[in-house]
């Protein structure tokens, strides 16, 4: 008999934005449920492990280093003990150190030997309300972990003003137009917030500026409609080498696109360096339109053009 999957969850956010205090929230949340904890520290000591409340089973420390690099032997590691005990866990969570690349990190999720046992239900990224926009422009990481992730929460919104935190939301928006984005106090947000991602046809109706956006942080977006249905190996071999050549200047790619012999849009998206390809189960009313969107640093509409004309002939621009 095959054993459920473990549901995990990544956790993130610069130092200070509030993690913990967090994680403490969604445990409270499942309690009852069989949870397991990893903490990810980038000392060589562990605080945080004191600071989590007691609504887990178990609780893995990985110290002096980051999980996403200088750990991930260690994480597999841990992840392998994990799938052999004999009472599965039935959440994971992970709270990554403040410098962690939330991709990066997930994308150790997608490979096919880890997929077998975890199924990643989402990205979640804790912003400091207070020292956002200092911190932005500075930090690169913290970019790779607005852009990375599902949901994002802007916390200690009691300590500024709510035209601020208003100011924030549509910062983040041209970061990561996907995310879902909610702000809180002392980790609490409004019921029901984890229940779904954003709408289809909230996405398809993003404004990218003409379909071109760049912020004042040096991120831009670029969306290009692709009218025509695409080989589904060659696609994926395109985009995996494109993340793999210019990871440090596409932080992420997701979109819709039909494929040859099919009659299905498929949703297409990049975790860390990873691209997956997979058939989306959209609601009755959604009507997803194919469009691929890059996100990045310093990358130009005509050399992504390039690399899709190479595919076909013909791409709607």
């Amino acid at each position: 008999m095959n054993k459920p999957k473990i549901k995990f969850t990544l956790l993130t956010g610069f130092l200070g934005s509030g993690k913990t205090t967090f994680l403490n929230t969604l445990l409270e949340q499942q309690k009852g449920k069989v949870n397991f904890v990893i903490e990810n520290e980038f000392g060589s000591t562990s605080i945080d492990n004191a600071l989590v409340k007691k609504n887990y089973n178990q609780l893995f420390e990985l110290n002096n280093g980051c999980i996403c690099c200088s750990l991930d032997t260690e994480l597999i590691a841990v992840l392998e003990q994990m799938i052999m005990a004999e009472n599965l866990p039935e959440n994971l969570y992970i709270e990554a150190s403040g410098v962690a690349d939330a991709g990066m990190l997930a994308s150790i999720f997608k490979r096919e030997d880890i997929m077998k046992f975890f199924d990643l239900q989402s990205i979640i990224v804790i912003v400091d309300a207070e020292n956002f926009e200092e911190r932005v422009t500075e930090i690169p990481e913290i970019t790779r972990q607005l852009v990375a992730a599902d949901y994002i929460i802007i916390n200690k919104e009691d300590m500024v003003q709510s035209s601020y935190i208003s100011m924030i939301k549509r910062h983040i928006s041209e970061i990561n137009p996907f995310a879902k984005i909610t702000s809180s106090k002392f980790g609490v947000i409004e019921k029901g917030f984890f229940d779904s991602t954003k709408n289809i046809n909230e996405f398809n109706r993003l404004d990218f500026e003409s379909r071109e956006s760049k912020n004042g942080h040096g991120m831009k977006s670029i969306a290009i409609e692709v009218v025509n249905p695409f080989d589904k190996d060659k696609l994926y071999a395109a985009l995996t080498v494109t993340m793999f050549l210019h990871y440090n200047q596409i932080y992420r790619i997701k979109g819709f696109a039909k494929i040859e012999g099919s009659d299905d849009i498929i949703l297409v998206q990049s975790t860390g360096n990873k691209v997956s390809l997979t058939k989306h189960e959209y609601l009755e009313g959604e009507d997803p339109q194919p469009v691929l969107v890059f996100i990045g640093r310093n990358i130009e509409r005509q050399g992504l053009e390039r690399i899709l004309r190479n595919l076909y002939s013909t791409v709607k621009y």
